[in-house]
């Protein structure tokens, strides 16, 4: 297996449809042909759970080690690759969303005064949560609690993956 892309490296996998831009994937990077997944952008975010083991992921011109429970989040449209660690396997979640999930509709204000600043900025290509500040820890559960409710799908998930997801962009 690995991540188709056209010509200008954009991954042609849907993440989610237009009524829920929201995809939860179970991962390892040895099922990748090379072991590795090679370099793609897309137009959503990518949050990255590290589930079990470790990976060097990279994202532009930034290396991340990535550890067991970190998380990284990856920006709109930025260029990334992960990479076994000491050749070793890596299970791992990632969560990739659309920003539209966050500020609803193109031109509101949540999306001019908290989504486009960030996407937008070419100096946030990636953030990594590897627990060095206060709210990284609230950033994993709430994360969790989006893979979770994708898993069980009760009532209403779609409504309680937007307000967590709401949350976390917060943070």
């Amino acid at each position: 297996m690995q991540i188709i892309t056209n010509n200008a490296g954009k991954e042609l996998k849907k993440h989610g449809d237009s009524a829920f831009p929201f995809l939860v994937s179970y991962e390892r990077l040895s099922g990748y042909e090379t072991g590795s997944f090679l370099w793609h952008w897309h137009p959503e975010i990518e949050l990255t759970y590290i589930h079990k083991g470790e990976m060097l992921y990279k994202v532009n011109q930034n290396t991340f080690h990535l550890k067991e429970g970190q998380v990284l989040f990856g920006n709109a449209n930025a260029l990334h690759a992960g990479y076994m660690y000491h050749n070793q396997d890596c299970q791992y979640i990632p969560v990739t969303f659309d920003p539209k999930l966050i500020y609803g509709f193109f031109q509101s204000t949540i999306c001019t005064r908290y989504v486009d600043p960030v996407i937008q900025n070419l100096a946030v290509c990636a953030v990594h949560i590897d627990y060095s500040e206060k709210w990284h820890e609230t950033f994993r559960d709430r994360m969790l609690e989006v893979i979770s409710l994708d898993k069980q799908k009760p009532d209403f998930y779609e409504l309680d993956i937007s307000i967590r997801m709401q949350l976390l962009w917060r943070l």
